[in-house]
Parts: C-alpha cells; sequence; structure tokens
C-alpha cells in the first residue's frame, strides 16, 4: 500500500509524486484516506489537548484554594517582614561603620595591624639571627661541656663526691639532666 505524504513545501511536494510513483495528477481514494500514522498522530494530539484542558481546570482550583486558605496573604506579609528587617539591619550596620570611621577607629585598627606586621616580622628575624648564633655556638658549647666533664671525673676527691661527679659528668656529655 502506498502512504500518501503531506507536503510541508514545494520541494517536498515534488519527493512525494517520486516516492510514491505518482505520474498522474488526478487524487484516487487511496490518496485520500489518512494513514494509521496520521490517526494515530491526531488522536495523540487530542490527547495532548484534553490534558492540557484537565490540567488547567486543576490549576485553577488550585490557585483558588490557595487564595482562600489564606497562604498568599500569609507568604506575602513574610516576605515585607524579612525585607523590613533586612532594610533595618543594613542602616544599623551602615551607621555602626559610619560611627566607627568618623571615630577613626578603623584608621587606628589598620595602623595597628600595620605595626603588628611590621613588629612580627623583626621578631622572627631576631629569631632567626639568635638561631643561627645558637647552631654557631653549640659546637663550641658542647666541647666545652664534654672538658668540663672530663676533668670532673679525673679530679681526686672523696668516692661519694667522686660518684656524684661522675654521674654530673656523664649527664652533662650526654645532654640529659642529673637527677
Amino acid at each position: 500500500m502506498v502512504t500518501p505524504t503531506i507536503p510541508s513545501d514545494e520541494s517536498n511536494t515534488a519527493n512525494a509524486s517520486r516516492v510514491r510513483g505518482n505520474t498522474s495528477t488526478t487524487d484516487t481514494s487511496a490518496d485520500m484516506t489518512p494513514s494509521v500514522d496520521a490517526r494515530q498522530t491526531a488522536e495523540t494530539i487530542r490527547g495532548i489537548a484534553r490534558r492540557i484542558r484537565e490540567e488547567s481546570i486543576r490549576m485553577r482550583e488550585l490557585v483558588v484554594a490557595i487564595r482562600q486558605s489564606g497562604a498568599v496573604d500569609e507568604l506575602v506579609d513574610s516576605f515585607r517582614e524579612a525585607s523590613l528587617a533586612t532594610r533595618d539591619t543594613a542602616k544599623e550596620i551602615n551607621d555602626a561603620a559610619r560611627a566607627l570611621r568618623d571615630r577613626g577607629a578603623i584608621r587606628e585598627t589598620a595602623v595597628a595591624i600595620d605595626e603588628t606586621a611590621k613588629a612580627a616580622q623583626e621578631t622572627a628575624e631576631t629569631v632567626r639571627v639568635a638561631a643561627r648564633e645558637v647552631g654557631e655556638a653549640a659546637p663550641i658549647t658542647s666541647e666545652t661541656v664534654k672538658k668540663t666533664g672530663r676533668r670532673l671525673r679525673g679530679s681526686p676527691r672523696s668516692s661519694t663526691t667522686s660518684t656524684m661527679t661522675d654521674t654530673t659528668a656523664t649527664s652533662l656529655e650526654e645532654g640529659t639532666p642529673a637527677s
């Protein structure tokens, strides 16, 4: 069976005649009968239109119910209150910022932060120099402690003093406090 096509422009008309193999210009009864696809498409469109109508009715009913419930008024009042509170808060913050600026507190705070940063940089540099000096002095200090420990172990004293001196010297050499 030949399926008729519905041309959308002139080029489709020429193509449709060629595809159907239609050489005559007279319409036949087969060409006048809509195809199954066209009927299904039309029925689908009718179903969509019916659903649009039904949903429109439901939407109207919903709007009426919401309006009658007072929910819209309550929502509008809530938005109004929230916007007024936001406005008042913004004004208070603006007034406070203006007062701080007029008193010079903002400038003083900025200056204090700048001075603190400079002091922190100076402190860091001092610590760096001190750490370097400790590193340079550590070998000398360590050697001095070892020599002192050796001297203390080598000096002749009483046995009690000698034992305590040996313990102290060993602790000093190891870098731990004597108990």
